[in-house]
């Protein structure tokens, strides 16, 4: 998978494979294509963008693999934080050959007070929850420009092909007894029942239950 680093390569997974077989064992493989997601490293990096998470899999319906790119930009005004930049790229294709299929992109930017930007802790998935062949990739992330403990604006999208499906609404804060947010309004879904029922039960989970 990654050069000089983690993988095996095709003379080892066979060796795996007869060794599996002579003990009536199955093999199961986690596959990464290196040298491609190694490649898109380097481009957001030349872009400024700082790199947090890759997300990869493969399209039932077209083998063809798939990457999620989270990353993020800051502005700063001396040493104060006063804007970050979210960025979600999706890029698919087979082998080396990668094509950028959508960008997500949002953020605070001249804030005077305190940035709250970054992608909800467990909210990322990779799921076939309508089994049409066609993975779907789901994310949440918080933004907000704030001088107080107050809710911040959140959005969950959910990422199929060209569809965009998206809960909007805002975080929840908790005050012992009582608490403020966690309100969401639904757009798209119409035709995907299924995702729906999966992003309301995922902004659940992240509001803690």
């Amino acid at each position: 998978a990654y050069t000089g680093a983690i993988g095996v390569d095709d003379d080892e997974m066979i060796g795996v494979i007869d060794t599996a077989a002579s003990l009536g064992a199955l093999v199961t493989a986690h596959c990464e294509h290196g040298l491609a997601v190694q490649a898109l490293q380097r481009k957001l990096l030349a872009q400024g963008k700082t790199l947090q998470q890759i997300w990869t899999w493969t399209n039932a319906d077209t083998a063809e693999v798939g990457y999620a790119l989270f990353s993020f930009t800051d502005t700063l005004k001396g040493e104060r934080l006063t804007g970050r930049k979210l960025y979600v790229q999706v890029f698919a294709g087979k082998g080396d050959a990668q094509k950028e299929l959508r960008m997500i992109n949002d953020g605070v930017t001249a804030c005077e007070y305190d940035v709250v930007a970054g992608f909800v802790e467990g909210s990322v998935s990779v799921t076939d929850e309508d089994t049409d062949g066609v993975n779907e990739l789901m994310f949440a992330y918080d933004v907000t420009c704030t001088s107080d403990v107050s809710p911040s604006t959140r959005k969950l999208l959910v990422l199929e092909g060209k569809d965009k499906h998206a809960l909007r609404g805002t975080s929840r804060v908790d005050f012992g007894t009582t608490s403020d947010g966690g309100e969401y309004k639904a757009d798209g879904f119409k035709k995907a029942p299924a995702l729906k029922a999966l992003a309301e039960q995922r902004w659940k989970d992240l509001l803690g239950g």
